[in-house]
Parts: C-alpha cells; structure tokens; sequence
C-alpha cells in the first residue's frame, strides 16, 4: 500500500479525541486489513458523518464506487452506517472503541488475524495506552453487578441491570481482548471469548447488521451479566448517562482497560461507581477470599484483615458475593464520579483535555447522529 495513504489515515484517525498515534506496528495493521482504497476513502472522511455522495466528491470516484468501498469497510469495523432520514450515512469509526476492536471480532477472508493480533498486541504495549488513558477523563465506567447489595442515597439497585433495561435492542459479541490473548496462546482462563461482550442499542443494531454479533433479548443479556458476574467479572460500560453503547464482562487477566488499573496504576483508566467497599474488622476473619476475587488487585489482608485500597477500589461490589463471614459492604463515596451526559460531552471533555477540541467543534457540530443518541 502507499505509504502516503497509509500516513494520512493514521494522521485522521489520530484527530479523534482518542486517536491512533503512528507507528511501524499500526501501519502493518492498516496495510494488512485494509485495501488500498479503502484505506484512501477512510482517509477522506470529515470528523462528522457523510453520505456516499458526498465521499464520491471528496475521493473523485464514481458514487458507485465510493458506495461499494463504504460497504466493505462496514462489513469490517472500518466504517459505521446509520439509516436517517430516509439517508444512510457513514462514519469512519473511532479508533478505540472501534476500528481497533472490530478488527479481531470475525474472521475476514484474506486477512491474517493472528498477525494483526501480535500487531495490536506490540502497539498497545508501545503507543496505543498512552492514546487511550492519556486524558483525565476515563473512556468507560464501571458498574455495580446485579445481586449485589446496595441501600445507600446514591442507588438502590444493580446500575448493570439499569443500563439494560434502558436500550431497546441488544446483540452478543465476540471480546476483543480475550480473542486477542487466545490467538497468542493465552486463552482466559475466566470466561470464554464469546458471547462476553454486548452491543446495546444502535451499537446493536450496527453488530446484528453487519455480523459482528448475534441478537439478543434483555433477559438473555442480564442472565448472562449475572453468569460472569457469578465468575467475579467486573461489568464496564460507557462512561456516559444516558443510552451506554456496550456492556463488557472485565477480567484481570485479558482486559487492556483494567490493566491500566493493576498494571500501570492509572487512577483515570475506567471511572468508578458512586460507591466504594467497606470492611467491618469485627466480622471480618482474614480469609483472602475477595482479595483472590477482585480483579484489578484493590483488596488486600493485612493483620489478618482485609482492607480496601480505596484509590483503585472500582466499587464494583464483585468481593461481596464471596465473602462467607458477610463482613463486606458498598459505601457511598465522599466526591462520587463527574459521569457525562451523553457521548458527545465525554468526547469533547477528552478532545479538550488532550488539545483537539478546536477540530472537533469546526467540523463535528454539524453531525446529524447527535438525534439519534
């Protein structure tokens, strides 16, 4: 592929809030999963939504052309479509979540998905989690599990089942960090690959369209929240309010979010619940088991006592359900989390954050999806 296309892409996709920084690793990712032109149409999308006539006009091609090129970066990841308004418009995905994470959810034809997997694998060591946690505010936020106990001012019932019941249509997908340990020989030893993560809404309707995932009821997805819950998994989702895209089921071991909490000690990796564990000592018998169950490390037993570490402590609630002496509980947090709105405030906070709000706001104003959030 030209190198010149391949430089262009990278540097469009870097003018995300969270971009795609250059490297020798991603330019071998983009030059094995993409085509030459679809990586020049890619190239040439504005930081907004487009038609495919209007892409025609900015690559010089035939609309028959562009049309055929925007499908097959759709049935990749590469490229989001949404029908409105009796339109179908395009969106060159975002890096993370998205153009990334698409890339190892199905098998392409042609494409060698274990290499993109040690591609992916290097870049994210080397450039891609400085991108992703190089913002004060986190990308995604934790919620409380289902059938754990809460009775505090903040919330009266599991978040996890909330954020369910709010969207309308749901889909089961394969997990990107767990199909990316498997494919180097590091199969989880937590949860399968499949069937872990969930698309919630219009992120579902785009997965079930484009066959990245299978459809789901409600009741099949809170069963299955409450399955990985039962494993001691932590449930992640957008750091939004209203109409969270997904819904990830988060190991210690695969997941490159909670690493940047037990690996690299990032205090912005993913945002906290309102709550946070308390431990009563009185009840307490020093057994370890939450401190074997959490998965990012925040319970430790010292003197025979276990004791949060309130700075990384994610107030999941996943530790309650082993504890056999009941000494474990959730707690309201003195400052609870500054959750945004909805995805546009949490990417104009991170592009303003990061230096890149100016290009944001010129082009991404005129965006017709914002109705459809």
């Amino acid at each position: 592929m030209d190198q010149e296309t391949l430089i262009r892409l990278i540097d469009r996709l870097d003018r995300y809030p969270i971009g795609l920084p250059d490297s020798p690793e991603i330019r071998e990712f983009l030059s094995l999963f993409l085509s030459a032109d679809e990586a020049l149409l890619a190239s040439k999308f504005p930081l907004r939504e487009a038609t495919a006539q209007e892409m025609a006009e900015r690559t010089g091609w035939p609309e028959e052309r562009a049309a055929g090129i925007l499908e097959s970066l759709a049935l990749k990841g590469a490229v989001l479509d949404f029908p409105m308004e009796g339109e179908r418009y395009w969106l060159l995905s975002p890096s993370v979540v998205g153009f990334v994470e698409f890339s190892l959810m199905k098998v392409h034809a042609g494409i060698p998905i274990q290499r993109l997997a040690e591609l992916l694998e290097r870049y994210t060591e080397n450039e891609l989690w400085k991108e992703v946690f190089g913002s004060t505010t986190p990308p995604v936020r934790a919620l409380v599990g289902a059938d754990i106990p809460v009775t505090s001012r903040a919330m009266t019932y599991a978040q996890v089942v909330e954020v369910v019941r709010s969207s309308k249509r749901f889909a089961f997908q394969t997990c990107f960090c767990r199909n990316k340990e498997r494919l180097l020989g590091r199969p989880c030893q937590a949860a399968s690959h499949e069937d872990t993560c969930m698309a919630l809404g219009l992120a579902a309707d785009f997965v079930i369209r484009r066959g990245f995932g299978r459809e789901a009821s409600a009741e099949e997805l809170l069963a299955r929240v409450r399955e990985l819950g039962r494993k001691g998994l932590i449930h992640i989702t957008d750091n939004v309010r209203d109409k969270p895209g997904f819904i990830c089921n988060c190991c210690g071991c695969c997941c490159g979010l909670l690493a940047g909490i037990r690996r690299m000690g990032l205090k912005n990796a993913v945002a906290p619940t309102p709550l946070l564990l308390a431990v009563d000592p009185g009840k307490c018998s020093g057994c370890g088991a939450c401190a074997k169950t959490c998965q990012i490390q925040a319970v430790e037993v010292r003197e025979k006592k276990a004791h949060a570490l309130e700075e990384r402590c994610l107030g999941c609630g996943s530790c309650l359900r082993v504890c056999p002496a009941g000494a474990l509980s959730l707690k309201e947090r003195a400052v609870p989390p500054d959750t945004p709105k909805d995805s546009a405030t949490k990417f104009v906070r991170i592009a303003k954050e990061k230096g890149r709000l100016w290009p944001l706001l010129r082009e991404g104003w005129r965006s017709k999806l914002r109705k459809l959030a």
